[in-house]
């Protein structure tokens, strides 16, 4: 006697665990996404105004205002700098990487709501100064002011006759 109500108490608590799993399951399709619980266009738009007590980038040239120049080191060290714009860096679960090295990054608010995009692209173009460029989507531009960031290697970087941005270039070195 005992041993059959052992096996109906087993039997019991193994189709109430397998109902809970099939309800948990079911459920997860219907879910909105939770969002990675970070302001991810408020910590863009942090990093962008402000790295430490340094501005982040500078206009150079004819550039609009609107474009911003920062120098690296290397081609690691650019992808490495875009990383430091979202929350989690290279863990954000927001982002998708194409074979040709484009990088874009959903960002959402805390809740999972979308707050446009950024998206790295390296440049295919030796004619052009700059390694790679961080474009910023509408929503990002308007909260940021800036629609492009643009990442040049130190041996590219314009020098200007007064030394001006040479003496920035340095600067921002430190």
């Amino acid at each position: 006697m005992l041993t059959v109500v052992c096996s109906w108490g087993v039997l019991l608590l193994t189709c109430g665990f397998m109902i809970t799993t099939m309800t948990a399951c079911g459920n997860s399709d219907n879910d909105e996404p939770a969002g990675n619980g970070v302001d991810d266009l408020a910590y863009l738009q942090k990093r962008i105004a402000n790295d430490g007590s340094l501005v982040y980038g500078v206009v150079l040239g004819t550039d609009t205002k609107d474009i911003v120049s920062r120098p690296v080191a290397s081609i690691a060290g650019a992808q490495a700098e875009f990383y430091k714009l979202i929350p989690g860096g290279p863990a954000h679960q927001g982002l998708n990487t194409a074979s040709d090295g484009t990088i874009t990054c959903h960002l959402t608010d805390k809740n999972g709501t979308s707050q446009g995009t950024i998206t790295y692209l390296p440049s295919k173009s030796e004619k052009v100064y700059y390694y790679a460029e961080v474009s910023f989507g509408a929503v990002a531009k308007s909260t940021t002011g800036i629609s492009s960031l643009r990442y040049i290697l130190y041996n590219r970087w314009p020098e200007e006759g007064n030394g001006l941005l040479k003496d920035i270039m340095d600067m921002i070195k430190e």
